[in-house]
């Protein structure tokens, strides 16, 4: 697993835009990128938040793709995981980046018009 990078958050907004989610996930960068609350829990929440609203097939697959870069996976590999591993993966992701920096940069771009 890499670290998360620029590229990453640009992909994550992306992803939020195809799907239409800017106002569903505002709540949660915003709260992650003030420090209001532990920002690995608003990780994990908001990714499966994110899993839960993003229902389509076409979301679904923006999901893989944001995930598939950090993971250093295809796309593929990343929805044929089984869901332990998912989570395992999740939790090392948040521990080993700064997830504060990350919600931070993309709520500043999905709180420009």
């Amino acid at each position: 697993m890499r670290k998360l990078q620029t590229a990453d958050v640009f992909n994550a907004m992306r992803m939020i835009k195809k799907a239409n989610l800017k106002e569903e996930i505002k709540p949660y960068l915003m709260m992650a990128a003030s420090g209001e609350v532990n920002v690995e829990e608003v990780g994990i929440e908001g990714i499966l938040g994110l899993i839960e609203t993003m229902s389509e097939q076409k979301s679904e697959r923006a999901i893989y793709e944001v995930l598939a870069g950090p993971f250093e996976m295809t796309a593929d590999e990343v929805s044929a995981m089984e869901l332990d591993i998912l989570m395992e993966c999740l939790e090392t992701l948040g521990k080993e980046n700064n997830l504060k920096v990350f919600f931070k940069s993309l709520s500043g771009l999905i709180g420009k018009k």
